[in-house]
């Protein structure tokens, strides 16, 4: 199987591995070879100005906004670099753009594309470059070299196939058969058509890479979404474990406080009859007592020359005795004494309390004691 037989993709592949300026070379062995090398050189340069212009952005990214500051960032140097890099390739596409386009020739300097790589190359990879006329002496001589070399020799003519493709179309031939009359396109109107061509295809391949950067964006949000909810399925499932276990626990409390309840309810049910039992059995045994004779009063709490008030008031009461026995209807002692004796010590002792009521209560002035003190030495 020969070589040119393999599919243009493998062919492609396998140059890959060689350098631009080595496949600019190749490009004399056969046509098909110069097909071949004429797309990939044309290709490289669209990648290499692409590469330039994303490393541009990001350096001019991080660069401050005043000039003064920009001299002394640390990206200066590789600022520079990328400056003198934009110049030399917008000179060479002036230079090769229009005769590309057209479909007249390829990107022929291939040693400029490794030089440009190389350069690029040095700016990405190192945070302190060398100065740019140091990195950029070499790429400045052999850019200059293929100027010159394309506009004295190459140009001239392609200028003049121009100007023939340009005549012939404005006076487009026409041939007569058999049939009829047929006309032949001229040639820069096939170029014309392979130059919209090409325009449509890099913006379609500007539209790939802007959609995957796109992709990559919602996929990278859609892996962060992804884990958030994770994470609030994990938290709503220990909840809900959680409050599972509180509406156990709140059950068994419930559970417990019934069954005391019911335990102190019966207890004090049944205490309830045992004693109303007790009390009915006490009253149906003993009988009724009349307690006249039980009662006593004690004066000792009465306010009775105690407080400094009465103490003011009362300079000449003594406190009496603090018990008072009154007499007793129950008594089955005989009563010795005469009915005027007994009714006079029942007046005295009603009199008694009445006075010392009064006292306590209502607090009199001196005057009234004594006059009370009178009225009880007389009776």
């Amino acid at each position: 199987m020969a070589f040119l037989d393999l599919p243009t993709l493998v062919i492609e592949n396998i140059f890959s591995y060689l350098t631009y300026d080595e496949i600019a070379k190749n490009r004399l062995v056969s046509k098909s070879f110069n097909e071949i090398c004429m797309t990939l050189l044309n290709r490289g340069f669209l990648m290499i100005e692409r590469r330039h212009a994303l490393a541009l952005k990001s350096v001019k990214a991080q660069l401050p906004r005043r000039e003064s500051e920009r001299r002394y960032h640390p990206l200066a140097r590789h600022c520079d670099i990328l400056t003198s890099i934009e110049t030399r390739i917008s000179m060479l596409n002036m230079t090769y753009s229009k005769f590309i386009d057209n479909g007249l020739c390829c990107f022929i300097p291939g040693r400029v594309i490794d030089e440009i790589r190389r350069v690029l190359h040095i700016v990405e990879s190192s945070k302190q470059p060398p100065r740019a006329h140091e990195v950029l002496q070499e790429l400045r001589d052999i850019s200059s070299m293929a100027i010159e070399h394309f506009d004295d020799k190459i140009s001239p003519a392609f200028r003049k196939r121009l100007q023939e493709g340009a005549q012939v179309a404005a006076r487009p031939t026409h041939t007569i058969g058999e049939g009829g009359t047929f006309g032949a396109m001229a040639p820069l109107a096939v170029h014309s058509e392979m130059v919209q061509l090409r325009q449509r295809s890099l913006l379609t391949a500007k539209l790939s890479l802007y959609l995957r950067a796109q992709y990559k964006t919602l996929y990278k949000r859609m892996v962060d979404y992804k884990r958030i909810a994770w994470m609030q399925s994990r938290s709503i499932r220990e909840l809900t474990r959680r409050q599972k276990d509180q509406d156990a626990t709140i059950a068994d409390l419930k559970k417990r406080i019934e069954q005391e309840l019911t335990h102190t309810n019966q207890a004090t049910s049944s205490k309830g009859i045992a004693a109303a039992a007790a009390s009915n059995d006490g009253s149906s045994g003993q009988p009724l007592r009349h307690f006249g004779s039980q009662i006593k009063l004690d004066l000792s709490v009465l306010p009775i020359g105690t407080s400094k008030r009465n103490s003011k008031s009362l300079p000449n009461i003594k406190p009496r005795k603090p018990l008072i026995k009154l007499p007793s209807l129950s008594d089955d002692e005989p009563s010795t004494s005469t009915p005027r004796k007994t009714l006079s010590k029942m007046r005295c002792t009603t009199d008694e309390i009445r006075y010392l009521s009064n006292i306590s209560k209502k607090r009199t002035n001196p005057g009234d004691e004594e006059v009370e003190a009178k009225k009880m030495k007389r009776e």
